[in-house]
C-alpha cells in the first residue's frame, strides 16, 4: 500500500514540475513576442527592387513583432505596406485598403516600435517640400535615422501604388515606378508613417524620406507622393540602431544586383 501511495506522489510531482516548466516556457515565448526592441528593424535591400527581386519570406505577423509602425511592400508587389498603431494594412493597385492577413508574404519592410522624442506643430498651410524642409530643420542631426508620425488634416492627398506582378518578373522597380497607380482625394484627415535615412545607405535603403499614408477611417493610403495640408502634427522619433535582415530565397541569392536606382534623394 505505501508503494502505491509513493508512486502517486512521485507520479503527482513529475505531473506539477512539468506543467510548471510549461508554464515557464510559455512565458518565455510571450515575453519574446512582445519584446520591443530599439531601432530600425529593415528587411531586405532597396537595390533588390530594381533588379527584379519581388519575394521574400517574412510574414505579416513577424512584422508585428519588429514594431508598431512600418511601411514596404509585399511579395510580387501585391500591395503597399502601412502599419500604424500595431494595424497592419495592404494597399493593393486599385486603390482599395486591405486589413493584413497574418500569413501574407512581404518582400521588404521598415519598422520600429515609435516612440516620441520630439514633437511639433505646423500651423500654416503646406505641402511635401515644406514638410521635407521643417522635418530636415528640426532634426538634430542628418547622420542618423529617424521615424516619423505625422497626422493632419489634408484638402489634397495623392499617393501611388505599385502594379503587382507575375513571374517571370521582367520589369524592375526603375521600369514600374513610371507606369505605378496613382489615388488622389480631398478633405480627408490622416496619418503620414515612414523613415528618414542619411545619405551614407546607398544603395541598401531609400535615401531621404519615405513616407506612407492611411486615413483615419482606413479607407484610403499608399505611398505620399504630393499633399496639401491645412495642420499637421508631427511626431519624430530618434534612431541609432539599425537591425538588417537578408531574404534567404533563391532569387535573392542568385541575384545579381547590376542595375542601381534611387527614388528619391531628397
Amino acid at each position: 500500500m505505501k508503494k502505491i501511495i509513493i508512486g502517486i506522489i512521485l507520479a503527482f510531482s513529475l505531473i506539477t514540475c512539468n506543467n510548471s516548466n510549461e508554464g515557464l516556457e510559455h512565458t518565455a515565448a510571450v515575453n519574446q513576442v512582445v519584446e520591443k526592441s530599439e531601432g530600425l528593424y529593415h528587411y531586405s535591400i532597396w537595390w533588390a527592387f530594381v533588379n527584379r527581386i519581388f519575394d521574400g519570406t517574412l510574414t505579416a505577423n513577424e512584422l508585428k513583432q519588429k514594431g508598431d509602425i512600418a511601411l514596404g511592400s509585399y511579395n510580387s508587389l501585391s500591395g503597399e505596406l502601412v502599419m500604424l498603431d500595431g494595424n497592419l494594412y495592404k494597399v493593393t493597385e486599385d486603390g482599395v485598403v486591405h486589413k493584413a492577413m497574418d500569413n501574407d508574404s512581404i518582400c521588404y519592410a521598415n519598422a520600429t516600435w515609435f516612440k516620441d522624442d520630439k514633437s511639433y506643430d505646423l500651423n500654416e498651410e503646406t505641402n511635401y517640400e515644406k514638410l521635407r524642409s521643417s522635418l530636415t530643420n528640426n532634426m538634430p542631426s542628418k547622420n542618423q535615422f529617424y521615424a516619423f508620425k505625422i497626422k493632419g488634416t489634408f484638402s489634397y492627398m495623392k499617393c501611388g501604388g505599385v502594379p503587382e506582378q507575375k513571374k517571370p518578373y521582367t520589369k524592375g522597380l526603375d521600369v514600374l515606378l513610371p507606369e505605378r497607380p496613382v489615388f488622389e482625394k480631398k478633405n480627408l484627415s490622416g496619418t503620414m508613417v515612414g523613415f528618414y535615412c542619411p545619405d551614407f545607405i546607398g544603395n541598401i535603403n531609400a535615401v531621404g524620406f519615405h513616407l506612407h499614408f492611411i486615413s483615419d477611417d482606413a479607407s484610403f493610403g499608399g505611398h505620399v507622393m504630393e499633399f496639401e495640408a491645412k495642420k499637421l502634427n508631427i511626431r519624430m522619433d530618434y534612431i541609432t540602431k539599425y537591425t538588417f535582415v537578408l531574404p534567404e530565397t533563391e532569387a535573392y541569392l542568385n541575384g545579381s544586383f547590376e542595375k542601381e536606382f534611387q527614388y528619391n534623394k531628397k
